[in-house]
């Protein structure tokens, strides 16, 4: 029966049938799409899906110049989507590597490779409380930084571990790369200044590491305005991830001035949306009133991170009064966070059209009672999105999945509805379920292969790893171990 399900897709820049770029065959497809919900082969043409299906006839429509990826197997899913990231910290956690936990040189060599693995070429490993009783050489630190400068202080300051790329930039000679004194002063003055706040870099760093956890889109709820950067990195074809960056809500006024509206830009790089931020400050609601009616009647998406049953009141409050003010349209207001709901603003959720972007990475345990809120919601017809907060816990969405499905025992969702919530239900939340979200014909070929299927045991969600990421249609990360 699947080879019924097969659909081509017929590009516009030709009424020729093309051969696709690239297909995958043998997979285990979840596709989110809940008309055709699996798949074992999909088609690949100009960075979008054309073609879903049985591996046989996925295969017959490849041409000379088609690639071929075999997935053995195993599952394929849409790009995982967080709708709640902060890139610059995420980054800036890869700024300064800590080896005070270190025993042996088999850690220390393991944990540069991390950092080398997700740092752009020239960026600098620097760090500190190495023990310098633990003996590496040279040539190991070389091994495996081979594009990236190192230099990481001992736990007594007046001595420190360098590679040879380090040591060349300070033109200094020595054959073991421990340094003191003069070399020590030598190094120190060639080491970036701005390492923390070299924007380009530090994004670069945290999409690197994005992808390598199956994330090909991220919503930014940092403050800065990181367009211009993420579009330069565009350019170059250094982002590894899809960007929605928004900015603080009290920049609303000026936004307006230029024109700024929801979800705008490209498929890559997107602004338009605004966050603010209450914590049960009853000073902080009339602000806060004030600019969710502003921005939105000037066309942008608002977000306000609540936690708390008083809080959630209050911003569910404000979003209603400004929905009165400004009328009817498809504005997609969030709360970020909506922990501690009381259960009678559960509708207020679904009738207001209000979204609740959680992280249950977080707030979802045995004993929170958080869990309920999902499945409340759900049953409501909520449209929720799903996220990490990360760096303050951990970016990995399968920890979040699990969470989600296995905190709370009966509580908990379904392994389908936590996936959803994390592809499709980010989409929505971004105005993007149209292009992406699901493995369709038609949207864009963001897609993830995961080392085992997570559908056969879900108690062992935690326990795969990524082991392709495709963005576009492009491989933008292989686990290659």
């Amino acid at each position: 029966m699947m080879r019924f399900f097969v659909i081509f897709f017929f590009a516009a820049f030709s009424s020729l049938a093309q051969s696709p770029d690239l297909v995958i065959v043998n997979a285990n497809v979840r596709t989110m799409d809940k008309a055709n919900p699996k798949a074992e082969a999909i088609a690949i043409t100009g960075g979008r899906i054309s073609a879903v299906g049985t591996t046989e006839d996925i295969k017959k429509l490849a041409g000379d110049n088609t690639k071929t990826v075999d997935a053995q197997g195993k599952l394929l899913l849409p790009g995982f989507n967080d709708a709640h990231a902060h890139i610059i910290a995420i980054g800036n956690t890869f700024s300064s590597i800590d080896l005070s936990d270190v025993k042996t040189a088999d850690e220390v060599v393991s944990k540069l490779r991390r950092f080398a693995d997700f740092l752009p070429k020239g960026r600098w490993i620097l760090g500190s409380k190495l023990d310098p009783a633990v003996e590496l050489s040279l040539a190991q630190v070389d091994a495996v930084t081979p594009e990236n400068p190192v230099f990481v202080f001992h736990t007594d300051p007046k001595s420190a571990l360098a590679n040879s790329l380090a040591l060349a930039a300070a033109r200094v000679d020595d054959k073991t790369g421990i340094v003191s004194e003069t070399q020590l002063d030598a190094i120190r003055r060639v080491t970036p200044q701005d390492h923390t706040r070299d924007l380009p870099a530090i994004i670069e760093t945290a999409s690197n590491y994005a992808a390598s956890l199956g994330i090909t889109s991220m919503q930014d709820m940092h403050s800065d305005d990181l367009v211009a950067a993420l579009r330069s990195l565009d350019r170059e074809g250094r982002l590894k991830t899809r960007v929605y960056d928004c900015v603080s809500i009290a920049n609303w006024a000026k936004l307006a001035v230029v024109g700024t509206k929801a979800a705008e830009g490209d498929a890559m790089v997107r602004s338009g949306c605004v966050k603010g931020h209450y914590d049960e400050e009853d000073e902080a609601t009339a602000s806060l009133g004030k600019n969710i009616a502003g921005a939105d009647s000037a066309g942008m998406q608002v977000m306000v991170h609540a936690i708390g049953a008083k809080a959630n009141l209050v911003v569910l409050g404000e979003m209603e009064k400004a929905i009165k003010t400004n009328g009817p349209r498809d504005r997609r207001f969030r709360i970020e966070h909506s922990s501690g709901l009381r259960p009678a603003d559960i509708t207020r959720f679904v009738r207001s059209k209000i979204i609740p972007s959680m992280q249950p990475i977080i707030f979802f345990s045995e004993t929170s009672g958080s869990s309920d809120d999902y499945r409340r919601l759900l049953a409501a017809g909520a449209q929720i999105a799903f996220g990490a907060d990360a760096p303050m816990r951990g970016l990995n969405p399968l920890e979040g999945i699990h969470a989600a499905v296995n905190a709370g025992g009966k509580r908990g969702l379904t392994l389908e509805e936590a996936i959803y919530l994390y592809t499709m239900g980010s989409a929505y939340a971004e105005f993007q379920e149209k292009e992406k979200g699901s493995i369709e014909v038609g949207k864009l070929a963001d897609l993830v292969i995961l080392s085992s299927d997570v559908f056969a045991d879900k108690a062992d969600i935690r326990s795969a790893t990524v082991t392709m990421t495709f963005v576009n249609g492009r491989l933008v990360y292989e686990n290659k171990n």
